[in-house]
């Protein structure tokens, strides 16, 4: 039999745990069996031939039963990993007490979680490497290449606008800094939580706060820009370098969405943009004016036709479905 870990997840106007919801609804469709942590007999034994899949990072009360249990110490099934973030490659400075025990927790689910399983499905390859380098085996690690998001009656019907940048996520000032000073050109069309919407420049726009599953019938626009960090000249930063090795999910909700993708041309993602023709790069958000000047109309339509094939992909959970094939396959 197959299952998947079963988790508990709180509701929220922000994507962070949609990702996660959504890889559930996808191992549900695709046979998998629910499958809770837990001492008591609640569970059916698994055996042999039984495959398991977790989330990664585990939950703070799965962690604790997990270590206790030694669930994937003293086992005869197979497991595998779904990578959602890795706290180790985005922080590597301790900073506080706070900072220290939280590394601690991410030290045990490296050594508890990522040492023990059968495979692991990361972002990237860029990702991997960096496994690789953290002593994981690389025969056991397979890419992803983008998240995918589902969408509840998806209305494919959009209004199209080259020169509107769409720009969506929690805003926390701690995470986004970049977003205090975006330049004067072209329009940005804001959606998310933290985000300081008196006294905006005439360019930028707030437009409020939508659930992940109603987000995406609200955007209209040009392109999704996918940026993070301290500043609009690069991606700097902890978040921003973060950039390098993983693949936002916003990504994702501007894809599934239909909408063409503006990303960072040193992000891991933009691999993923260039062999998909799905969007642009650019090395700053000041050069993002400029770069749509330079795109014709043709060229536009182009990339929003390429956006929506993969779109339905990503709608249809894809790429999730294809890492679970291979796993299945080759590990």
């Amino acid at each position: 039999m197959k299952y998947f870990l079963k988790e508990t997840y709180a509701k929220a106007n922000h994507a962070g745990p949609k990702a996660r919801m959504d890889a559930e609804k996808i191992w549900l469709d695709n046979g998998y069996r629910e499958y809770y942590l837990t001492e008591s007999q609640k569970n059916n034994h698994l055996n042999q031939n039984d495959v398991i899949i977790l989330q990664f990072p585990l939950l703070w009360q799965s962690l604790k039963k997990q270590i206790r249990m030694k669930f994937l110490k003293k086992r005869n099934f197979k497991a595998y990993l779904l990578i959602h973030d890795i706290e180790s490659l985005r922080n590597k400075k301790i900073k506080s007490f706070s900072d220290f025990k939280y590394s601690i927790i991410h030290l045990l689910q490296n050594k508890t979680v990522l040492e023990r399983v059968d495979g692991i499905i990361a972002h990237n390859d860029k990702m991997k490497s960096e496994l690789v380098k953290m002593g994981i085996n690389k025969e056991k690690i397979v890419s992803l290449e983008i998240f995918d998001y589902l969408i509840p009656d998806f209305n494919e019907d959009k209004n199209y606008d080259k020169d509107k940048i769409l720009l969506a996520g929690n805003f926390d000032i701690r995470k986004t800094r970049y977003a205090r000073n975006l330049p004067e050109n072209p329009e940005f069309e804001i959606y998310g939580i933290n985000f300081e919407s008196e006294h905006l420049p005439n360019n930028v726009h707030y437009k409020g706060v939508f659930t992940p599953d109603e987000l995406p019938n609200h955007l209209q626009g040009g392109f999704g820009l996918v940026w993070d960090g301290d500043s609009a000249h690069t991606c700097s930063g902890m978040y921003g370098e973060y950039l390098k090795l993983n693949n936002p999910h916003k990504a994702s909700l501007y894809l599934a969405s239909g909408f063409p993708i503006i990303v960072w041309s040193q992000s891991a993602l933009a691999d993923f943009v260039r062999n998909n023709n799905c969007g642009i790069f650019v090395n700053s958000l000041f050069e993002i004016s400029e770069t749509l000047k330079s795109i014709s109309e043709d060229e536009y339509q182009e990339l929003v036709k390429n956006s929506k094939r993969i779109g339905e992909k990503i709608r249809q959970g894809y790429y999730l479905k294809t890492a679970l094939e291979k796993c299945e396959r080759e590990l």
